[in-house]
């Protein structure tokens, strides 16, 4: 069942279309995350499902209702701001007690589910405490309690792990998963990270310039992006600019720095890679190798002079730059700064998409 249904929902600021034609559905006990780069939109949605803004045109339904019109506090939804907006001067039970409080909840029954709340993120003890008393971790699990206390149709998440270090926003990543599953309450996240979309989401919606790029599972989005765009954004891509001589099937000739390839064409780019048409061919860093200098056989073959190296523990990702522009290849090979080598692919597996580079 859909808790939230969202049809061509259009924000203008003036002249500024901030959500352009969005359409999607948040199915019940899903985690969804809404991402893109700064100004894509994807906070605005927020802002308009939560009742903060109200749309230019379109429709948001929430269980069934449309709440177009309808205040913040008539709608069945919770919101963790960024900032996290806890009351400093409120133990942590009463932060969490405070919805429950507005909502005229009996104090014995108050206590009772703040306990309750306490022991799902797992911060039994911790009542009496004040905010300027917790870690950033704490004060973000705090915040979530407190936003699901009422058991709400929905949480709303407008980047609250931005400010934590890279480990603790791990940890929080694992943490919302597990409240998440326990509840059994939708949430929908709105991240510029793609690390923490991938590693959090059953679904996730891409927003670029206000319109929905890409919809879909975080394997679907980075096997099988829509358009370069999403191949880019959904981790890191390699592009080159390449002539489609032949299509046969699912499989296009591609002639690209002198030679020829072939790659797998996906299915939602098959009607637009035709015979002829320039092409944008983007691979994955993984998908190159290096090797040293000498000659290596392959049909592409790309000189170029590592400029840099980053160790990541299981192998080494190659800054390398070429005639053709900066690559970045992961590899376990032993080139150091200044080695001059030569990059070959895999490009079966390369993503094709109309317009070149």
């Amino acid at each position: 069942m859909s808790i939230v249904t969202v049809e061509n929902l259009v924000k203008e600021f003036g002249e500024l279309v901030a959500v352009d034609d969005a359409s999607f559905e948040i199915e019940d006990g899903e985690f969804v995350s809404v991402l893109g780069p700064s100004g894509s939109g994807k906070s605005t949605i927020l802002r308009m499902i939560a009742g903060f803004e109200e749309p230019t045109g379109g429709t948001i339904v929430l269980n069934g209702e449309s709440v177009v019109g309808v205040p913040p506090f008539h709608r069945d939804v919770n919101m963790v701001f960024q900032n996290l907006a806890l009351f400093p001067h409120l133990t942590v039970a009463d932060n969490i007690a405070y919805g429950l409080k507005q909502s005229g909840v009996p104090k014995a029954e108050r206590t009772e589910r703040i306990e309750e709340m306490l022991s799902v993120v797992d911060l039994r003890g911790y009542g009496d405490r004040k905010p300027e008393q917790l870690s950033g971790g704490e004060q973000q699990r705090v915040a979530l309690a407190r936003a699901i206390v009422n058991e709400p149709e929905i949480v709303l998440f407008d980047e609250p792990l931005a400010s934590l270090d890279r480990k603790l926003r791990q940890h929080m990543q694992v943490e919302l998963q597990r409240i998440q599953a326990e509840t059994g309450i939708t949430f929908m996240y709105v991240t510029h990270d793609q690390e923490v979309a991938v590693a959090v989401s059953d679904r996730m919606i891409l927003l670029n310039d206000g319109r929905i790029e890409q919809i879909g599972t975080p394997e679907e989005l980075y096997d099988d992006p829509v358009s370069k765009f999403v191949a880019d954004f959904i981790g890191d891509v390699n592009t080159f600019s390449g002539t489609v001589r032949n299509v046969v099937d699912d499989t296009a000739t591609i002639e690209l720095l002198g030679a020829t390839v072939e790659t797998t064409i996906r299915a939602s780019q098959a009607p637009m890679i035709t015979e002829g048409e320039t092409v944008a061919v983007c691979i994955r860093p993984s998908q190159l190798s290096v090797a040293n200098g000498v000659e290596s056989g392959e049909t592409v073959e790309i000189a170029g002079t590592v400029e840099n190296r980053i160790y990541q523990g299981d192998g080494v990702t190659f800054m390398i730059q070429t005639d053709e522009g900066r690559l970045t290849v992961e590899d376990e090979a032993p080139y150091d700064i200044g080695d001059e080598v030569t990059v070959t692919g895999s490009w079966t597996e390369a993503y094709a998409f109309p317009g070149g580079d």
